[in-house]
């Protein structure tokens, strides 16, 4: 009877814990196929200005849209967050600079997205000083690379007598360092195989004033170039050519109104593109096995901002070929230090990666059989991708 009963016992107490382990079976979460979590995308607008020198300005004004302002870093870059899609106007100010305004686009993409803007901002011009009777004259030296003194042109315009109808206004001579300082349009390039070297604006504080007799514009380069030099002036919007001649080192321009004056040189640009692969810290957060949610809030990276030129001015002429390539892509590049946020939470069954790319641009500048070389660094695209125990999912 006895074992009857303990065998009953026993059954019973097995049939209980059978029917626990069922319940506590059906109370446990699937963590097989737990639904990823999607990352926000966030993009900005980041960059760096300097001046033609290459170093960067501290303090200088950007101001996005007109309406949202902010001051440069020591090192001159600066960044906007979380700017929405779409078209953006930019603009850089610094105190005795030019300033630049270019709008830029931000893209509709699933990826995050750093669009970069960079702006080199010139000295402003300097005021002739003429006599009573009209004459005057004034000289200027061109801005340079840091380290590419070489490159430097003297300007010198002289003024002839009752040269400007108005005795009474004054002129300013702004050296150019592009065709967009002059024009604000890249269609008014001279042409593929020409390529600006340096450039004069000259302004007239009265508008309505001409010149009854030309002025001169006297550029002092090296004469190894000049037989590959030719003049032009701008009038509406195109450059056209303008009367100039030779003498040993020096190009004399005629000037006969006031507009921008500048020598092209014959020479070639190439460029290259390429992406470099960017490193994030850490790369994964893995909540796969985990325990319980977990908190993922940012990562760290590094990208590049500007140009890093790998050649040097040995000659006059590979210090202009500097110069030409500077102002098409920058002097100097910056490495910047960021965390990208995610700012999402992991839930037990689940993971994430980031990775990004920069684009990047290679230019090369050629002329009379010497060349020399830059790599300007873009955009950059940054991936999300969130996963579980299954598959992929909630990528961007």
């Amino acid at each position: 009877m006895g074992k009857f009963v303990k065998k009953g016992v026993f059954m019973l107490l097995v049939a209980f814990l059978a029917v626990g382990m069922a319940n506590c079976k059906d109370d446990d979460p699937d963590y097989e196929n737990v639904t990823p979590p999607e990352v926000p995308v966030t993009n900005s607008i980041s960059g760096v200005i300097t001046g033609v020198s290459g170093e960067g300005i501290n303090g200088a004004t950007v101001t996005m849209d007109g309406t949202t302002t902010l001051k440069t870093a020591a090192d001159g870059t600066y960044a906007f967050e979380n700017v929405k899609a779409g078209s953006h106007t930019l603009k850089a100010e610094a105190d005795g600079k030019i300033a630049k305004e270019e709008s830029v686009s931000v893209e509709n993409s699933e990826k995050g997205s750093i669009v970069l803007w960079n702006a080199t901002l010139a000295n402003e011009g300097i005021t002739i000083t003429t006599k009573e009777d009209g004459a005057g004259e004034a000289k200027v030296e061109t801005e340079t690379v840091k380290g590419n003194e070489k490159a430097k042109i003297e300007i010198t315009v002289t003024v002839p007598e009752n040269a400007v109808s108005d005795k009474t206004a004054t002129i300013t001579l702004t050296p150019i360092y592009s065709v967009d300082d002059a024009a604000k349009s890249r269609s008014t390039r001279a042409s593929e195989e020409s390529v600006l070297l340096v450039g004069t604006n000259l302004k007239c504080s009265n508008a309505s004033a001409t010149l009854a007799t030309p002025m001169t514009l006297t550029y002092n380069v090296d004469a190894e170039i000049t037989g590959s030099v030719s003049a032009k002036k701008l009038v509406n919007g195109l450059w056209v050519n303008a009367p100039f001649e030779v003498n040993a080192g020096t190009i004399s321009v005629t000037a006969d109104s006031f507009t921008s004056y500048s020598l092209f040189l014959n020479a070639s640009i190439t460029t290259k593109t390429s992406s470099e692969v960017l490193t994030f810290n850490p790369n994964t957060f893995d909540n796969l096995y985990g325990s319980g949610d977990m908190a993922v809030g940012t990562s760290s990276y590094q990208y590049k901002v500007g140009t890093e030129i790998t050649s040097s001015g040995t000659t006059k002429l590979t210090a202009y070929l500097i110069e030409i390539l500077a102002r098409l892509a920058g002097a100097s590049v910056t490495t910047i230090e960021k965390n990208y946020p995610i700012n999402v939470t992991l839930s037990i069954g689940t993971a994430l990666s980031i990775s990004g790319t920069q684009s990047a641009t290679t230019y090369t500048v050629s002329a009379l059989k010497r060349s020399v070389s830059g790599k300007k660094y873009g955009n950059i695209s940054v991936t999300t991708r969130a996963y579980n125990r299954q598959h992929t999912g909630g990528s961007n």
